[in-house]
């Protein structure tokens, strides 16, 4: 097919007569899966781009943002399919352009959004955390806290050791970084370091949850709260989201909430981001800090 009789397709905004022409130009062989579902992509890119007045012939430099926004309000919950109809989309522009039929491309300098899970996990609620730690004894205390407020991943709370803890200073050593303790937690620990024999004066040796030999153990222990509060499990993760949720509040600060959970890239806190923007974060006077001597 010429070039001009392919853009007279797209000028008569002939969907099926489009996707015959350009088929063999998208990934995939004929018939097959990665082809298949191309075809449906760009079937679903060009209705929406005719049914809302887009040019796909000479595009608006907004179209590719537009777009977007039309995918993540259809697919709320489940970003990889976003991020896979954005690629059908830009498949097609490619095989567009390889055809001579259009020479700009509105996806070009769009950024593709990620679909790393950390990202898209919920956040346990306020209320909820409160609950948790209503219903738990002092050791499920302390452990729902190291995860809510302290933000410690499933691994760290399994590995932690008392010699971890500096309890006059108020701060854990984990994996190499000083994490602050807020007031309830710092209190959870001591309680439930008393109850072990661990004081303050002496310092303690030994794993904290020595139950806990993994991650798993310790996603099970959660869940096990979870059931006696009454409170619907969630990953271990949203647990370390309510405690990015509560730093963010509080400074504002990306950078500052990354170096808090430990994280090497800013990309995971733009799911908390977006939580804060939506009105999940929440207030609290307990923040984390260094905590004087009780």
């Amino acid at each position: 097919m010429s070039e001009s009789e392919l853009r007279q397709l797209l000028i008569k905004q002939d969907v099926e007569g489009v996707l015959n022409a350009v088929e063999s130009s998208l990934p995939g062989q004929p018939g097959n899966a990665t082809r298949r579902n191309n075809v449906s992509g760009c079937r679903i890119f060009l209705r929406w781009a005719f049914d809302s007045g887009q040019s796909v012939l000479s595009p608006a430099e907004t179209l590719g943002a537009a777009y977007l926004a039309f995918l993540k309000r259809k697919h709320p919950d489940t970003p990889a399919s976003v991020i896979n109809r954005l690629a059908h989309a830009r498949n097609l522009y490619t095989a567009l352009r390889d055809q001579g039929a259009v020479a700009a491309d509105p996806f070009t300098q769009l950024d593709a959004p990620s679909n790393d899970p950390a990202l898209h996990k919920e956040a346990y609620t306020e209320a909820e955390i409160q609950r948790l730690l209503t219903h738990g004894n002092a050791r499920e205390q302390a452990l729902v806290l190291l995860g809510a407020h302290a933000g410690l991943t499933g691994p760290e709370v399994a590995k932690l050791n008392w010699r971890d803890m500096q309890f006059e200073q108020g701060v854990l050593s984990v994996r190499g970084r000083e994490v602050p303790t807020g007031t309830a937690l710092h209190a959870a620990l001591q309680h439930y370091a008393h109850s072990q024999g661990v004081t303050q004066l002496f310092g303690g040796e030994g794993k904290v949850f020595p139950e806990l030999d993994n991650d798993h153990m310790v996603r099970a222990a959660l869940f096990r709260v979870c059931l006696s509060g009454n409170v619907p499990y969630r990953a271990w993760r949203a647990l370390r989201n309510h405690a990015g949720l509560r730093m963010l509040n509080l400074t504002h600060d990306e950078q500052r909430v990354a170096q808090y959970l430990g994280l090497s890239t800013l990309k995971a806190v733009k799911f908390i981001q977006r939580a804060v923007d939506r009105g999940m974060g929440q207030e609290s006077d307990d923040t984390p800090h260094k905590m004087s001597k009780p």
